[in-house]
């Protein structure tokens, strides 16, 4: 199975920290721009703060890694150890399929209450039902 080099993984982190900080700049900017926004503003602000600060750090730490070599293969070791990647692959699985069944009951028990809610969640368990087959077939043409 051919895999990503750790360099690239890392480099990959970093991009994706300075992207998540640039979306979470952006949405705060709306969510203070909108005037629609004022009754939930103040989760929106505490969410897209968290956001930033928490990839913010995470770029920090990334970016530190990629200056010390030892710390690097050290980290890279521990990522790809066969037991961490089995226990790793055995809990996405298991919480995937876990929340998948809480989706599936709470749709249920919601179309007693709201058609709307019903509508919503059946929408969000077709998604990731969707997402779950395209990424593995994505990960079976990779690999």
């Amino acid at each position: 199975m051919k895999t990503m080099s750790f360099e690239k993984r890392l480099n990959m982190r970093l991009s994706v920290n300075i992207g998540c900080m640039i979306v979470s700049a952006v949405l705060l900017a709306l969510a203070f721009g909108i005037k629609n926004f004022e009754a939930i503003r103040p989760m929106y602000t505490g969410t897209f703060i968290s956001l930033f600060v928490i990839s913010l750090a995470l770029y920090f730490k990334n970016k530190a890694l990629k200056k010390d070599p030892e710390k690097m293969k050290r980290i890279e070791l521990l990522e790809t150890d066969e037991r961490n990647v089995y226990i790793l692959r055995v809990s996405y699985t298991i919480f995937t399929y876990v929340s998948i069944g809480i989706l599936y009951v709470s749709m249920l028990i919601a179309g007693f209450f709201s058609t709307t809610v019903y509508y919503t969640l059946e929408t969000l368990l077709c998604m990731d039902l969707f997402l779950i087959l395209l990424i593995r077939k994505l990960v079976e043409k990779k690999y």
